[in-house]
């Protein structure tokens, strides 16, 4: 590629949020089919291509782009191309959108901006009556009049719009208060409060709602990551209890006793539950018994997830096809609900034991990261600038990146696959879910811890017909397919849109197509071409696949249940494509 020369001061917090919010929002927005991108190459000369955004009615905004590929084209036409997928990954830290405020077009953008408005007007367009484009300063607007345009019901709408103040709100000040940049010496638990930003893609990514009756908390005034767990006592007819909950709980109540220096009274015919005064360092899936709303949902524990866990933990996992030298599954020993009969209710007061193996970990030389801190970076301290999966790994070269992601990439499908092929039934496997196993002495790659039971996907009956195993569930649960093809669906959008897709990106394997080569590779060694999986992933006619929509979902009003639209399958993905 050519040299560019025109460069992007780095942005204040302020407006690094702002940014960080926007491009979610524009990535979901185009990927999900919601708005119509198209990409226009700029000159030689920048630093940048220009893709063009058009949202339906009044809204037109342009954001520079890395590569002349930053998209996967779904339609070709002169002098563009038809964005079939955006990742935020892909835009320089700047949008822009047609304004009358003047005032706001820093002379820093004069040359990207002219050279922008030249590209748009190559197809024909008539921009001469068209305001100046300027730094976009909130995309709430944005979303207002979109959202109005797509009839989204009001309440919804400003529901929404509340989230995407939250997550700029929250992101300014991760931006202001960096974590310090972990190293391998660091315990599990630093890794998994060295999170910067989160979620790549999901528009509400750092959204902290506190519902009521709990007063709305500013960031910096409570610290979620080192709260305290609290206990209640509940009568015992108000709960749902699976296996010995008191058996678990009781090492945490004499510890809570001993700091107070008096003995917790827990009254006959009473469950003592733990709820956020014992200090406690949280990790990154924050639960709590009141309701804070992270990303686009509250995040407590449902009736149908603390039946669940247990009885999965110990009738399942058992019996599915995995190599356990490679991947353990954390179980879910015991857990308690409150009886109510509404859900919603009840989920208010729940709790799950789960093993903790980071617990032990170093007595076994074992080095456990959770996978989404490894491509975080914007740390405070030396070197934080970098991913922590380059730093930390000494990869300075493309080989070295490489080797270190072909080795990640087979140990992560002999894991993770052998249950989808064998007994239909995929563990939601994004990075927040999976904690990499690396030997203490050497930094090698050894497996994966895979928690959590709540976005799984499960085919009954090819679970009974492998195993014998009858799932036992309420009726209900997200986590049932209705066929194979919806456990592959599940399995794509954790593994390959969310997981390996931003590890590419990260490692910079992304747009020269190595990385996703690395991909195919390792799949067609694992997956039979007679399985149905093979065709599902592989299939040259396979262009797209089934992905997650969270701005349609949202704006429907649901998490739990996805709504699917065609994405360009990123499994076929050769590389960087000229206009």
């Amino acid at each position: 590629m050519p040299a560019r020369t025109l460069k992007f001061p780095e942005l204040p917090p302020a407006d690094r949020a702002v940014f960080g919010v926007a491009a979610r929002m524009l990535s979901c927005l185009v990927t999900e089919s919601l708005a119509r991108g198209i990409y226009l190459k700029l000159g030689e000369s920048l630093d940048a291509t220009g893709i063009l955004c058009g949202s339906p009615r009044r809204h037109l905004l342009d954001s520079p782009a890395r590569h002349l590929d930053c998209v996967y084209p779904r339609i070709t036409f002169s002098p563009g191309k038809e964005i079939g997928l955006l990742d935020p990954m892909d835009m320089l830290p700047t949008v822009f959108e047609f304004s009358n405020d003047a005032g706001r077009q820093p002379s820093e953008h004069a040359t990207l901006t002219n050279a922008i408005l030249k590209a748009i007007t190559s197809p024909g367009w008539d921009m001469s009556a068209a305001p100046p484009l300027v730094p976009l300063r909130s995309p709430l607007p944005l979303w207002e009049t979109f959202g109005r345009s797509m009839k989204v019901k009001e309440d919804i709408l400003k529901d929404i719009t509340a989230e995407f103040e939250s997550s700029i709100l929250w992101q300014k000040y991760s931006f202001e208060n960096p974590p310090l940049a972990p190293q391998f010496s660091s315990p599990s638990i630093v890794w998994e409060q060295s999170i910067v930003e989160g979620h790549p893609t999901h528009p509400m990514h750092k959204t902290r709602m506190f519902l009521p009756p709990i007063p709305d908390m500013a960031p910096g005034s409570y610290d979620l990551y080192h709260t305290k767990l609290r206990f209640v006592a509940v009568p015992r007819e108000n709960l749902k209890i699976t296996n010995d909950f008191e058996k678990y709980t009781a090492p945490l109540i004499a510890h809570a006793s001993a700091i107070a220096g008096e003995d917790m009274v827990v009254p006959e015919n009473f469950v003592a539950v733990p709820s956020f005064n014992l200090p406690i360092l949280g990790q990154q899936s924050i639960r709590s018994v009141v309701g804070i709303k992270l990303t686009s949902a509250v995040r407590t524990i449902s009736p149908a997830s603390a039946y669940l866990g247990p009885r999965f933990s110990a009738q399942v996992v058992p019996a599915l096809t995995m190599d356990r030298n490679i991947v353990t599954v954390a179980r879910e020993l015991a857990s308690v609900v409150h009886t109510h009969p509404d859900g919603e209710i009840a989920k208010h007061c729940s709790a799950i034991i789960r093993e903790a193996h980071e617990n032990t970990s170093e007595e076994r030389g074992e080095r456990l990261i959770v996978c989404t801190s490894l491509v975080e970076s914007g740390h405070a301290g030396e070197g934080g600038h970098i991913p922590a999966v380059i730093r930390v790994f000494d990869l300075d070269t493309e080989e070295k990146r490489l080797q270190w992601l072909d080795k990640f990439v087979k140990l992560f499908f002999d894991a993770f696959l052998p249950s989808v092929l064998h007994n239909g039934v995929a563990f939601e496997a994004h990075p927040q879910n999976c904690v990499a196993r690396f030997d203490l002495k050497t930094k090698e790659l050894l497996g994966f811890i895979i928690r959590d039971f709540g976005g799984l996907r499960v085919h009954r009956e090819s679970l009974r017909a492998s195993t014998g195993v009858e799932l036992d569930f309420l009726e209900g649960h997200s986590i049932i397919a209705e066929d194979p093809d919806d456990v592959y669906a599940r399995m794509y959008h954790t593994v390959m849109h969310n997981h390996l897709q931003q590890l590419i990106r990260v490692l910079g394997l992304h747009y020269n197509g190595v990385g996703w080569a690395l991909v195919r590779r390792h799949l067609r060694a694992t997956i039979p071409r007679e399985h149905a999986l093979y065709a599902a992933w592989l299939s040259p006619e396979r262009k797209t696949f089934p992905g997650k929509c969270f701005m349609r979902m949202r704006c429907q009003g649901m998490y739990r249940f996805h709504l699917h639209a065609p994405f360009p399958n990123l499994i076929l993905y050769e590389g960087v494509q000229e206009v």
